[in-house]
């Protein structure tokens, strides 16, 4: 067994941090360094020089990109959701239209078949004086 181990120096162990070379980023995220490696601590590096305005500026482009993100998934469900309710609104508000329409003519015929009995019934009074 100690021969084994002789063998195995060039192995690292789990408490070896191994550094990883940075990656190579698109022209407009250059000035930005990208963190291969998120679980090892030396990769991260306090930003100790930023200014409030840079920290301002990196806010923003974080708060844009999020809502950018969020609003890509939202509107597509926000637009379903809409046409649906539409859809039962103008639905309701035909069939309330259409009753509203049978009322009326049903209203205009009954009184326009009224108006002609009363003038048949009185034309025959008079024909028959």
């Amino acid at each position: 067994m100690s021969n084994s181990s002789s063998q195995d120096f060039g192995i690292p162990v789990l408490t070896e941090v191994i550094p990883t070379p940075p990656r190579v980023v698109h022209a407009e995220a250059a000035s930005t360094p990208v963190d291969d490696n998120p679980t090892d601590p030396a990769a991260h590096k306090p930003i100790d020089s930023w200014l409030d305005e840079e920290w301002s500026r990196m806010e923003q482009k974080i708060s844009e990109r999020v809502l950018t993100q969020l609003l890509e998934r939202v509107e597509p469900v926000l637009e379903q959701r809409i046409k649906d309710s539409l859809a039962q609104v103008m639905q309701l508000a035909a069939e309330g239209i259409k009753q509203d329409l049978h009322q009326t003519l049903a209203d205009a015929i009954s009184d326009a078949v009224a108006q002609e009995v009363d003038k048949i019934h009185f034309s025959n009074k008079q024909n028959n004086l």
